[in-house]
């Protein structure tokens, strides 16, 4: 997927918006917002397994600490690093929308 997508901002990069036509602009537009749509759709995937992962992190932090279960503390890092991977991928996915978002913005004011 972030092949397609790098690919896809290879394409726009490329792009002369200077000698593009109503319909050539207008079909650009329509792809860059559909492309956003799936974007936004990933994000929402990516911020649903952060919040189970933190969830999760947290019950096993309280039982650790309720118990003194030295192995809940292990599982509640590993959902917590789990949780900052998810981060890590949601910080880039929100990235390319920026770069989506500017060549909307670009192709609007055509």
């Amino acid at each position: 997927m972030e092949k397609r997508f790098r690919d896809y901002l290879r394409h726009l990069e490329k792009l002369d918006f200077e000698v593009l036509s109503e319909d050539e602009v207008f079909s650009e537009r329509e792809g860059i917002v559909m492309q956003a749509t799936v974007l936004h759709q990933e994000l929402m995937r990516t911020l649903t397994a952060i919040i189970g992962f933190l969830t999760c992190a947290s019950i096993f932090l309280a039982v650790g600490f309720v118990n003194f279960f030295f192995v809940s503390f292990i599982c509640a890092a590993v959902f917590a690093v789990a949780a900052a991977a998810c981060a890590l991928h949601y910080k880039d996915i929100s990235d390319v929308m920026k770069k989506m978002y500017f060549y909307i913005d670009k192709l609007t004011r055509l």
